[in-house]
């Protein structure tokens, strides 16, 4: 058994006990909140509440391993892994209630469930790296969720060019910081497909499959009955922390 903060600890295979576990619990919480939706909406402020403590104490746990156990690397523990970029997106949607912001988390944390499909570099569930893994991925998928129980929330696509504008800035931004530190940000080191095309072009190909996966996610999105059964529930519930403090 390896140890919890193990820096040597072996990435998890594509559906191994580590993968499928990761995937169960997301599922079996995102199946929670739809089939609760009315019980969700009523106590949406100590949810609310909820995942920004689990998500402050991710964020606290991540980079406290990185400076103090794993060795600080600038080329992979600054918080420009799309995923950390969406989690912090998202812990400030929870704060302002602010749908653009939300929007933005939506649409940069759609990777997450191309993550939990196909996972990259990602230790196992009982190391603090694959717990984080899993905590900072849930709160990814599952709050976008919770707002459009509990605020009626759906993307848009004024949001989805938006969105896409805000993800061609991080995406310079994470070339120019992976030419500077020899970093892995976005996974342009280490891809996971197309490893022989040429950088120029995979970078072409990353950007336009980001805009179609968008256009995906926004398309589903539009189509889960994420209110049905909530009508005539506690509408206190809209807004962020700083509408329910």
């Amino acid at each position: 058994m390896i140890s919890f903060l193990d820096p040597l600890a072996p990435y998890i295979p594509l559906f191994g006990a580590d993968h499928l576990m990761a995937l169960g619990t997301v599922l079996a919480a995102l199946a929670l909140l739809l089939a609760f939706r009315r019980q969700v909406r009523n106590v949406a402020p100590v949810l609310r509440w909820g995942f920004l403590l689990l998500a402050l104490v991710q964020q606290v746990a991540l980079y406290s391993y990185q400076a103090f156990v794993a060795g600080w690397d600038w080329g992979d523990a600054l918080p420009l892994h799309i995923s950390r970029v969406t989690t912090l997106i998202l812990m400030a949607y929870l704060i302002t209630g602010r749908r653009t912001v939300l929007e933005v988390g939506f649409y940069f944390g759609l990777y997450a469930y191309a993550t939990f499909v196909y996972p990259q570099r990602i230790q196992p569930m009982d190391h603090l790296m694959g717990w984080s893994f899993l905590v900072s991925h849930a709160v990814t998928i599952l709050v976008p969720v919770f707002a459009g129980i509990v605020d009626d929330w759906r993307p848009t696509v004024r949001g989805l060019w938006r969105s896409y504008a805000w993800f061609l800035a991080y995406f310079g931004v994470a070339l120019a910081v992976n030419a500077l530190t020899d970093g892995n940000y976005f996974y342009l080191k280490f891809r996971p497909f197309l490893q022989a095309l040429p950088g120029p072009l995979y970078w072409l190909a990353a950007c336009a499959a980001t805009l179609a996966l968008m256009w995906i996610g926004y398309a589903v999105a539009r189509r889960i009955p994420v209110q049905r059964g909530v009508q005539g529930a506690d509408v206190t519930a809209r807004g962020g922390l700083s509408a329910t403090s």
